[in-house]
């Protein structure tokens, strides 16, 4: 919030930059104006109207009277000049509609971080305040919203493709720009009929780095080279496409030994504790062959109560995945010679997806048993396998061969 103390005395500023959408619809229905074409004094007269506009002082809010000019009435006729006047106050006093979209974007993100953010798990969170601080508010933060335009977009993210930004993060930047203005017109701050980040492209996907997965044989060697919990682990992801912060969050009372099934219902992210990712995220998936498993962990552990959670430490806090990936799953790559950047938990659940639709199974019962929202997403997991095309490539020419 802005204090009118805080500006120079004769500093003037635009009343939306602190005021509310309410506050400026207020304001903008109290100054409707209606005032007379009127002609200026001297040997050429001119077409003018008065108007008041309201503008902010280290004094508080003042009205200000200016003249609006139409043009030198030996020049333009009184029928015109009264359509120019009309036309002239359709803009006026439609402020209402105009006057918020005024607000500097960096103010805007401010409300953005206090009233939106705080509904968004706490990874997207952290990534959002991320790439706000870095990247949007320096290049738009001293515009105002109807300032950022499709253009500056997209130069911006033309700029940041040359930096070397990966798509993801470029498709990040814009869907969070994309963001502040649906926001902006969700809470009336933006009354166009269209948002600006929509036209904005960020070119064709070319991942840094390519997706791969472990083999069978190699799947194996580290699961007998890590400690059982970390392989059980593992084996939830690779079996059962858990997310790796759905299997750190799990607490037992979401275990059901007797029915053979996981209930996934929250989800734990590097200290932070929520409900799941996403409403398609709240599923229950069966246990299968790691029921065994299950029961002699919960036995070991002293059949513990409900909010206990499954994998925890010495101290009854949940694990966290970066330390996991840092000093055994990584480090036990290497030793074993196939380690690969980007290897981790979500490999495997990567591993799930892409082996459960090469199974037979439909995309759809995949998108289901993974927790994604949109089968877009499951698809873009799904990684190809040139081993189990060639399969499929086989298999279709000795069919061939046959009707021969």
């Amino acid at each position: 919030m802005v204090m009118l103390s805080e500006l120079p005395p004769d500093q003037e500023r635009d009343v939306s930059s602190f005021l509310s959408p309410k506050d400026l619809e207020k304001m903008a229905r109290r100054e409707y104006q209606d005032p007379p074409l009127r002609k200026t004094k001297g040997p050429h007269p001119r077409w003018y109207i008065r108007i008041r506009k309201r503008v902010v002082t280290a004094n508080g809010v003042k009205k200000k009277q200016v003249r609006e000019y139409f043009g030198f009435c030996k020049e333009i006729g009184i029928r015109e000049a009264q359509h120019l006047r009309e036309k002239a106050l359709t803009q006026i006093n439609a402020q209402i509609y105009t006057i918020s979209s005024h607000v500097p974007l960096k103010d805007f993100v401010l409300k953005y971080n206090a009233t939106h953010l705080p509904t968004l798990g706490a990874g997207t969170q952290a990534k959002y305040r991320l790439h706000l601080t870095n990247h949007i508010v320096p290049a738009f933060g001293a515009k105002k919203l109807c300032e950022v335009t499709t253009e500056e977009m997209q130069i911006f993210l033309n700029a940041k493709a040359a930096e070397g930004l990966s798509w993801w993060t470029r498709n990040d930047l814009r869907n969070i720009l994309s963001g502040l203005f649906t926001k902006a017109a969700d809470w009336g701050y933006w009354k166009e009929p269209y948002n600006p980040a929509a036209k904005v492209d960020i070119g064709r996907k070319k991942p840094k780095r390519q997706k791969r997965l472990l083999d069978d044989s190699q799947a194996l060697a580290l699961l007998a080279a890590l400690p059982a919990i970390i392989a059980l682990i593992i084996r939830i992801a690779d079996s059962m496409g858990l997310r790796i912060s759905e299997i750190l969050g799990l607490k037992w009372k979401h275990v059901d030994l007797e029915r053979g099934i996981i209930q996934v219902r929250e989800r734990q992210y590097r200290g932070d504790q929520d409900i799941t990712k996403t409403e398609k995220s709240e599923r229950d998936v069966p246990i299968g062959d790691l029921v065994q498993e299950m029961q002699d962990l919960y036995l070991k552990d002293g059949r513990p109560a409900g909010e206990v959670f499954v994998f925890h430490d010495e101290f009854g806090q949940p694990l966290d995945d970066r330390n996991l990936n840092q000093h055994f799953l990584r480090k036990a790559a290497k030793r074993l010679g196939f380690y690969f950047a980007g290897l981790g938990f979500h490999s495997f659940r990567r591993g799930f997806i892409t082996g459960a639709q090469e199974d037979g199974n439909s995309s759809i019962i995949v998108q289901n048993m993974a927790g994604h929202s949109k089968i877009d997403t499951t698809l873009e997991y799904t990684i190809r396998n040139i081993a189990h095309q060639k399969v499929i490539v086989m298999g279709r020419q000795k069919r061939l061969k046959k009707l021969a």
